[in-house]
């Protein structure tokens, strides 16, 4: 994606305030702003897109590259456009209909290099880029008069009526405690780590651990195992699930029967979507690939875990549940991200605005709006997507095709409020 010049009176005091400042640039929070400009009504002065990166879905791709993705767990009608054939058409007009791969009783998938390109595509068609401001937030705020919100960032102070925290995943990667000890400098890598380079890590002269159990350790074992001596260790026997959760969870008739008829932000609620997702899971087809590489010695399975571990000049010594020890090793780490319930802005914005906060953390939301509800019951201006979405979306809202069901309910919400807006309107005397 090419990147345009910005503009730079994002966070002018001359400008009115914007109808929408959406955190995050990822896959959800660019998906969300095409939706409101193409189908909500909006210009592309009436929203900000906060992104760090110089390149919007750069940290989707940055991690899709170092854990060694080849092709998307999504269906192909699962992308960041608004028409659902959008990717296949694309992928029709530019010759790669083979770049969507068949699958075993579900709908092609995209290679990655497809759904990137599509994305592209996207973003060049509705000049998403022209919203984009290459800043963090570091708080949100209302007004004096408490009728906007201020949106601090690292270049300044932007003025919203409506905010959608967009942020992914949580920030903090998830170490086993025999981890935390060990110096800077050891071979104590995490696959999620901005400065994790796999083709460095394949480099490694002595043996090369992969610790965990899912669809990232998986793709990043086969990944280091064409330039290494790679072992994938997981703590349980690999569980095979083609799809993160049942398809019937995209339908909203499912999601209200199953997730809405529970109390808001309750734990049942919680424990109801995490019964619901195939976490710590790989789909067949990564198992196919994980055992063409085995047969042919380039990963060894083996189920256990680290126990402790030190750093020598060589590598590290590590130990194992089993008594056993590796001398002059690597370790990766595919354990995850600590939840974004935890993620730094959530408890910062929920602290300085009063919103209610459920189980584990999560955000209370409006089922029917997606705003965050304030502690004194009153819906906020704050709404939420991804998996902070999660106990209104349900257990697929961190996937792609949550992105759409958040701006279904978003550009509905917005519709109504409109509506209501013009019947209360005084009429004109004929």
């Amino acid at each position: 994606m090419n990147v345009p010049e910005r503009d730079t009176d994002h966070t002018s005091d001359s400008r009115p305030p914007y109808e929408y400042v959406v955190i995050g640039g990822g896959i959800h929070g660019t998906s969300l702003v095409n939706y409101l400009l193409a189908e909500g009504g909006y210009t592309h002065q009436d929203i900000c897109l906060v992104e760090p990166h110089e390149q919007l879905l750069g940290s989707f791709e940055r991690k899709a590259r170092q854990c060694g993705m080849q092709t998307l767990r999504s269906t192909f009608v699962h992308h960041i456009g608004t028409e659902p054939f959008s990717l296949g058409s694309f992928a029709e007009g530019a010759d790669r209909e083979h770049e969507l791969v068949s699958t075993d009783n579900y709908p092609n998938r995209p290679t990655l290099e497809l759904f990137l390109d599509h994305a592209g595509y996207v973003v060049d068609r509705r000049d998403i880029d022209e919203c984009h401001l290459q800043s963090r937030v570091t708080g949100i705020t209302e007004n004096r008069a408490g009728d906007r919100l201020d949106v601090q960032t690292a270049v300044g102070t932007l003025e919203a009526r409506q905010v959608v925290l967009a942020i992914g995943l949580g920030r903090s990667r998830t170490v086993p405690t025999w981890g935390t000890s060990l110096p800077d400098d050891a071979p104590l890598v995490h696959v999620w780590d901005d400065e994790f380079d796999p083709t460095t890590a394949a480099k490694f002269a002595g043996p090369t651990f992969v610790v965990g159990g899912g669809i990232t350790a998986a793709q990043c074992a086969c990944s280091l195992s064409e330039h290494a001596d790679v072992t994938l260790l997981s703590r349980h026997d690999l569980e095979v699930e083609l799809t993160e959760a049942h398809p019937y969870w995209i339908n909203w008739r499912h999601i209200e029967k199953e997730v809405h008829t529970l109390p808001p932000g309750s734990k049942a609620r919680l424990n109801r979507i995490r019964a619901a997702r195939n976490d710590a899971t790989i789909p067949p087809y990564v198992e196919r690939r994980l055992d063409e590489v085995r047969g042919c010695g380039g990963v060894e399975l083996r189920r256990g875990e680290i126990t402790s571990a030190y750093a020598t000049d060589d590598g590290l010594l590590v130990r194992f549940d089993d008594g056993t020890t590796e001398k002059n090793a690597q370790v990766v780490l595919a354990t995850g991200l600590d939840s974004v319930s935890e993620h730094p802005l959530v408890e910062s914005v929920a602290e300085s605005l009063s919103l209610e906060r459920g189980a584990d953390g999560f955000p209370v939301l409006d089922d029917r709006t997606l705003a965050w509800r304030g502690t004194d019951g009153v819906d906020s201006s704050v709404y939420v997507s991804g998996a902070l979405a999660e106990l209104s979306v349900g257990p697929l809202a961190r996937n792609i095709v949550g992105a759409r069901r958040v701006a279904e309910r978003l550009l509905e919400s917005r519709t109504e409020a409109d509506s209501e807006r013009a019947s209360l309107a005084p009429r004109g005397r004929s």
